[in-house]
Formats: structure tokens, C-alpha cells, sequence
């Protein structure tokens, strides 16, 4: 990759954030119980919710909420690099199965939900939280076998895509779709849908490194699916450099999971290259009068 060709973090910031998502409208992204009511609102799939907890009362009721449930998902509303987030089911005795193989228990959740009020995952600031159905991954790459909930990332501007990959969960990311824990990061050509690249901490990759699958050449499922789900909900928000977290159910539908006000840059190594030229593409068209942005390759 060229060094003019790569998004670095300050330009990042200072020409994207600060310009082209105004601060106002930021909650509607961070906050994710807000992000799933503006993106319902639209007409785009996510997750249902089965309840928002906001005080101690609620957290005294969670073992009601979750009692009758095999499998859900506890998460933040504020959280980020999805910490906080706990993937739970199914049933083990009066338990639930973690996604570390550790079982939890109604006062492992109370807990849970305490330190995310207390604001644990959301910068010390106080926070909501959320328990929702738990997305049961369908075949996201070519019968690539996956461990967790594979996640399918795509950068927008102005509500165009410019750049996306698979986030694919390992043994060391304990099933979570986390570069930082140890995902890999699959490159996407985003004409054909077809993978192109792969990294992991740093490390390119041929092939998966705990099934020895090569990662190239693999084709995304429902991937004109995945691609209109992104441009809707980028087309939901008054903020246009995003990134759109989908992932695939078993049902091979697409669902939107989150959405990021600054999503981070290893996608760019991920691909082999930058993001500055595609979004210069994008930005150059949007000048243009009578000219709507078309998917990137």
C-alpha cells in the first residue's frame, strides 16, 4: 500500500469525523438501543430486543426476563470493541453456557448488568443495558467453518460503499468477531463479493490458520443482500462515514448488529489497501451535480 493511499488515524479524524459526522448526531450511533430504533424505524432487519434494563429495578427483574430463554445476548448500549457483551446459551442446569465455555448464572448476570449501568464499558459515563435474541451465524464463507458469530464490516460515505471485509471469529478470539482478541480480517472485493486478502495481528494470511482453509477466493453469501443492507442503513443516519456491522442468520438473511461512527482502520490491511482513494472517489462524485455514488472496487 502507498503511504497517500492509507487512512491514517489524524486524517481519519480531522477530515472525516469532524467534517462529515456532525458531533450532534453522534449518540444515534454509539447508543446502540437508539441505533436499533432509528434502523427498525427504516425498515432495516437487527436484532429484536427482548429488554432494555436502565435502573436497579431492572436488574432485580432480569432473572424473570431471561428465565424462559435458551439462548440471548447481554450487551451495553454505550459499549465499544465489544467489550461488555455476553453471548449466552444455551441451557446448562439452572445456567447458561458462555461463549468462553464458562457457565453463568442469574447472579452472574445481575452482576453483568450493574457494571454496565455503573458505566464499566462506556467511558465511566452512566449507560443503558440491552438483552436481545442471539443471531445464530448461517454459512457466511463458502462452508468456512466458524467458531462464534462471524460479522461482515463495510465502510460507507455518503451512504456508498467503499471497503469491506469478514470479521471472522478463532478459538484465540474465544468466538468473538474482535480483531484485537484475534479475529481474522478477510478482505472483500466488493464487485463480486469474492474474498481477496486476509490478516490477523498484524500477519497476512493464505490460509486460516486453525482449520488450514485458504481465505482467498471464497465467495460471501447473500452478498448483494449484505451491500443493500448496508447502503439502507447508512441511508438511515444524518452521518456519512460509517461503519455497518452485518451479519448473516441461518434463515441467510442479513441483520445490521451496529453501526460505527469511527470504525477502525485495519480493514485497510485486510484489503492490501487504502481507504483514501475510494473515498476521494466518492467525495469527487458527490460534488458533481446530477451524480450518485455507485459500490466501490
Amino acid at each position: 500500500m502507498g503511504s497517500r493511499q492509507v487512512l491514517g488515524m489524524n486524517w481519519r479524524e480531522r477530515e472525516l469525523i469532524a467534517e462529515l459526522n456532525p458531533r450532534r448526531h453522534h449518540n444515534l450511533a454509539d447508543d446502540k438501543i437508539l441505533t436499533k430504533k432509528l434502523l427498525a424505524a427504516a425498515g432495516v432487519p437487527v436484532p429484536r430486543t427482548i429488554a432494555v434494563v436502565e435502573d436497579t429495578r431492572g436488574v432485580a427483574h432480569a432473572g424473570q426476563v431471561v428465565g424462559g430463554l435458551g439462548h440471548f445476548v447481554v450487551k451495553p448500549a454505550r459499549g465499544r470493541a465489544g467489550s461488555g457483551i455476553a453471548v449466552l446459551g444455551p441451557r446448562v442446569g439452572d445456567g447458561w453456557c458462555g461463549s468462553s465455555g464458562v457457565v453463568w448464572d442469574e447472579g452472574d448476570i445481575r452482576r453483568l448488568l450493574v457494571d454496565i449501568l455503573s458505566g464499566e464499558y462506556a467511558m465511566r459515563t452512566w449507560d443503558r443495558a440491552m438483552i436481545e435474541e442471539r443471531i445464530h451465524a448461517g454459512p457466511v464463507l463458502d462452508g468456512l467453518p466458524a467458531i462464534g458469530l462471524p460479522d461482515i464490516r463495510v465502510i460507507t460515505v455518503h451512504g456508498v460503499p467503499v471497503m469491506s471485509m469478514v470479521r471472522f471469529p478463532t478459538s484465540r478470539s474465544a468466538g468473538k468477531a474482535n480483531l484485537h482478541l484475534g479475529a481474522i480480517g478477510i478482505g472483500i472485493d466488493l464487485g463480486t463479493g469474492m474474498t481477496i486478502a486476509a490478516t490477523c495481528r498484524g500477519r497476512v494470511l493464505t490460509h486460516h490458520p486453525e482449520t488450514g482453509r485458504r481465505l482467498s477466493g471464497l465467495k460471501v453469501a447473500a452478498w448483494n443482500d449484505v451491500i443493500e443492507t448496508a447502503r439502507s442503513a447508512a441511508g438511515a443516519f444524518p452521518l456519512a462515514y460509517l461503519g455497518i456491522d452485518i451479519s448473516i442468520t441461518h434463515e441467510g438473511r442479513p441483520v445490521v448488529l451496529e453501526v460505527n461512527t469511527r470504525p477502525g482502520l485495519e480493514i485497510q490491511n485486510a484489503n492490501l489497501r487504502g481507504l483514501r482513494p475510494g473515498i476521494a472517489r466518492v467525495l469527487a462524485e458527490m460534488e458533481e451535480p446530477g451524480r450518485s455514488g455507485d459500490a466501490l472496487t
